[in-house]
């Protein structure tokens, strides 16, 4: 029996290594096939935005993300409510080659998964 895992992606894009650390687990996962779903939650949808880090010398996330229906994972689950508290138009967070779902009750749909990965 084939267990299920959920990255849930909480963190905003830079303030710390939890983000990019995150994505890059999930696409370390997606190499072997063995590709999580993903649900952007909270200052996580930060994420999905168009971002300009250089101001702060940081690398820019946005490649992580592009990847990320590359390596399979070509449906991101995003925080209907996360994004409406932050004044996010769900229409602001286009990703090349993904499709974005929005999720109204996100407690629900994380108690689907066996496994989930907070980060």
């Amino acid at each position: 029996m084939s267990k299920n895992t959920l990255a849930l992606c909480r963190q905003a894009p830079y303030g710390n290594a939890l983000a990019r650390e995150g994505l890059e687990a999930v696409l370390a996962a997606a190499a072997m096939d063995q590709a999580p779903a993903v649900l952007f939650f909270g200052d996580g949808v930060f994420q999905l935005l168009q971002q300009n880090p250089q101001a702060i010398a940081e690398k820019n996330l946005r490649r992580n993300i592009q990847a990320l229906p590359m390596f399979g994972v070509e449906t991101l689950h995003v925080c209907k409510s996360s994004l409406q508290t932050r004044g996010i138009a769900p229409d602001a967070i286009a990703i090349p080659g993904a499709d974005i779902e929005l999720v109204e009750d996100c407690g629900s749909f994380i108690r689907n998964f066996d496994h989930v990965l907070s980060f």
